[in-house]
């Protein structure tokens, strides 16, 4: 492959020794799995290799370094993340929509993604499928390219985003391997960050605060019904942009 990026995708795994072979989707698969359950930090060749009943160095024919481990397993999970009827199908609002919560679906299943996000780089075969069924999405769009691009990374922004607040008050309430799946402890609950806004709104200090009233309408936890409320505006944005658009070539 002509290319000057360094991935998992461009090396071919070699061939194990073993009795009874194993292959990356296995290994993936286990990585997945005690990542899920135990946080991301407890994922290491060592670990899977007991897991998987292998020998370490077994291990190694399919995977260099964790880096690559991660990579693929950030991929299989973007893997759900892609429609099965992919777009366009003739409301791009739809599309988006029904993107948007497919990616927000797979990220929320394994919280150890939100730590990856701004760490390893989404280029692998299942990351770029999204990233094509997006593009098909607005396509229909009179945007130039640049334009498209924006309105896509404020979606993904602003899912991610929603994502982990959710994440953190699950974890909050529930307990479990953290927010980013070990990567990320420590520091307040949503619930005692909720009590600490609350009281200083009621101090006088902050007189817009104050005006939303009791503590409840002070809560920074997520709820699944804001999640579409935010998600609407943004394509109302978009469809602001294209209507100005539109009258202007008029």
């Amino acid at each position: 492959m002509a290319s000057g990026v360094d991935s998992v995708w461009t090396r071919e795994a070699e061939q194990s020794e073993d009795k009874q072979p194993l292959s990356r989707e296995t290994i993936v698969a286990a990585a997945i799995e005690i990542a899920d359950t135990e946080g991301l930090e407890a994922v290491s060749i060592r670990r899977l290799a007991t897991k998987l009943g292998a020998r370490p160095m077994s291990l190694y024919s399919h995977i260099e370094r964790k880096g690559d481990l991660i990579d693929l397993m950030v991929d299989e999970v973007m893997g759900g993340a892609i429609l099965p009827e992919p777009p366009p199908s003739g409301d791009w609002r739809d599309d988006l929509r029904r993107i948007a919560q497919r990616t927000r679906e797979a990220t929320s299943a394994h919280p150890w993604m939100i730590a990856t996000v701004f760490r390893r780089p989404f280029i692998g075969p299942n990351a770029l499928r999204h990233i094509d069924q997006s593009l098909a999405a607005v396509s229909p769009l009179p945007l130039p390219p640049e334009r498209k691009r924006a309105a896509l990374i404020a979606i993904d922004t602003y899912t991610i985003g929603f994502v982990r607040w959710e994440l953190k008050a699950s974890t909050d309430s529930k307990g479990g391997p953290g927010i980013c799946g070990g990567l990320e402890e420590g520091g307040p609950s949503v619930a005692d960050i909720d009590a600490y806004i609350a009281t200083q709104a009621a101090s006088g200090n902050y007189p817009h605060l104050h005006e939303l009233g009791g503590k409840k309408n002070m809560s920074l936890g997520v709820k699944a019904e804001a999640f579409e409320t935010g998600l609407n505006w943004l394509i109302a944005g978009i469809e602001a942009e294209v209507g100005a658009l539109e009258s202007d070539s008029d």
